[in-house]
C-alpha cells in the first residue's frame, strides 16, 4: 500500500481538490487503500475495470493512477 503525506504532494491550484483514480476489484483492500488516500487529501474515483479506467481518464486527468493486483482482465480469443 502506498502512504502519501500532505507535504509530499505540491499545492494545489486554489479551488481544485488532487483526486486518485483507484483501479481496484479486490474489495477487502478496497476501503483501507480509499481510505488512505482521503486521509492524505485526495479525492477518490474507483473503478473496477480497465475499461472504465480508460473511460475516466478520457475526461478528467487523476493526480495518481493506482491498480490492483486482481484487475479482471478478459482472456484472449
Amino acid at each position: 500500500m502506498i502512504s502519501v503525506s500532505r507535504d509530499a504532494v505540491e499545492e494545489p491550484v486554489v479551488g481544485t481538490t488532487p483526486w486518485v483514480l483507484l483501479l481496484m476489484a479486490d474489495e477487502a483492500k478496497l476501503g483501507m487503500t480509499r481510505s488512505a488516500w482521503e486521509d492524505a487529501g485526495f479525492a477518490v474515483e474507483i473503478v473496477s475495470s480497465a475499461k472504465d479506467a480508460l473511460e475516466c481518464l478520457r475526461v478528467m486527468t487523476p493526480s495518481a493512477v493506482v491498480v490492483g493486483d486482481r484487475v479482471y482482465r478478459p482472456l484472449p480469443r
